[in-house]
């Protein structure tokens, strides 16, 4: 892997680091190497790990008053930001909970439960913007092993994701 000369563009990075190692490395192991490597943070973010073909990132410190009003999951500003960019790299804006299913942790549903934003195309979930972390899917399965869920082949958003991101973690 060469990281002399690192990318400008982290998720460009990082998906040209996996390919480069190929097989030959796990995502436990490819996450240890890419921590040792000289990652350049992009747009706020930084690398925290590789599984799954998503990269998880660390995100700017953020007030949740800007994410959740008082009523309703996620404040106006941010669904519109979610709506801009979803349009642009032609996915689906969704709202899930961060919670887990109340069976598992009963009395839990009486709670405010806050939401998060996920962007999707047909099969996957791409986004998932959250205030703590952002994730991003960075290889997808192909049409031959998407019933297996195995992420192969790279999932080319584009170098200017992270600064359209950018704009939902900004003050």
């Amino acid at each position: 892997m060469n990281t002399s000369k690192p990318n400008k563009h982290l998720l460009e990075t990082i998906i040209s680091a996996r390919t480069s190692v190929g097989e030959g490395l796990n995502e436990d192991e490819l996450t240890r190497l890419l921590r040792q490597t000289a990652l350049l943070a992009e747009a706020g973010f930084a690398f925290v790990s590789f599984s799954g073909g998503v990269v998880t990132l660390s995100v700017p410190q953020q007030d949740l008053a800007n994410w959740y009003p008082e009523k309703g999951w996620i404040v106006p500003e941010k669904e519109r930001v979610a709506r801009a960019v979803a349009e642009k790299y032609d996915l689906l804006v969704g709202e899930p909970p961060d919670e887990t299913s109340g069976f598992l942790f009963p009395g839990s549903g009486a709670r405010n439960v806050h939401h998060h934003l996920e962007l999707r195309n047909r099969w996957e979930t791409v986004i998932v913007a959250h205030p703590t972390y952002l994730k991003v899917r960075v290889f997808s399965a192909t049409r031959e092993n998407r019933a297996t869920g195995d992420a192969k082949k790279p999932l080319l958003l584009g170098p200017d994701l992270l600064h359209d991101l950018s704009a939902l973690y900004e003050a």
